[in-house]
């Protein structure tokens, strides 16, 4: 099973993407890929979602858009920025503007980062539809994306 980790490190986190592996030992875990360092921030309440849906890419790339607009982004061409950190609508990453670096954006019980927007938008359905929905649910949780009822229905309709 894959996940991702947070690591403190002199006080500061750090996210990996992990799977367990059995050992003579017992159960360990693999670290798969750096994510990058990890950066905490409190959704409000309440805030405007404008949402399209056209298409999985767009109806995702304008709930992301909705959530960076409530933290305090702002659009710039095909960027959104706040301070020194960048997302890139073209590959959904965030980078520091300075070093390049990845970065991922903690809120909700969740992690905004290209890893687990990638696996949104990758998504495709089976023919169990409750297994579906249970396994897309957790995807947007993990994601700490807010998303109604109608919403999770109308993106499952796009897939």
């Amino acid at each position: 099973m894959v996940y991702l980790r947070v690591k403190k490190i002199q006080n500061k986190e750090y996210a990996y993407l992990v799977k367990s592996i059995k050992t003579a030992k017992g159960p360990r875990q693999k670290v798969l890929r750096y994510l990058g360092k990890v950066q905490r921030h409190l959704l409000p309440e309440q805030f405007e979602k404008e949402i399209k849906r056209s298409t999985k890419k767009d109806f995702i790339g304008s709930l992301v858009q909705s959530h960076l607009n409530a933290l305090g982004f702002s659009k710039m061409k095909s960027v959104m920025r706040k301070g020194p950190l960048i997302f890139s609508q073209k590959d959904y990453s965030f980078r520091s503007e300075k070093s390049r670096k990845e970065h991922i954006l903690a809120f909700e019980q969740g992690y905004l980062c290209q890893y687990t927007l990638q696996r949104l938008l990758s998504f495709t359905k089976s023919d169990d539809v409750q297994q579906d929905g249970y396994a897309l649910a957790r995807y947007f949780l993990e994601a700490g994306l807010r998303i109604t009822e109608e919403e999770f229905i109308q993106f499952y309709s796009l897939l």
